[in-house]
């Protein structure tokens, strides 16, 4: 790991972006469930 590894913008953006979607795509998947639990 002695490599200089500078983030660049848009590797924070990509980093970012894949984040936010794996966390909104647990929670959607999360609410569906719980909606299908409370209304199936």
């Amino acid at each position: 790991m002695s490599e200089e590894h500078k983030m660049t913008k848009q590797d924070k953006l990509a980093l970012t972006i894949t984040l936010a979607a794996i966390f909104f795509g647990v929670f959607f998947l999360g609410f569906v469930g719980l909606i299908f639990n409370l209304f199936g």
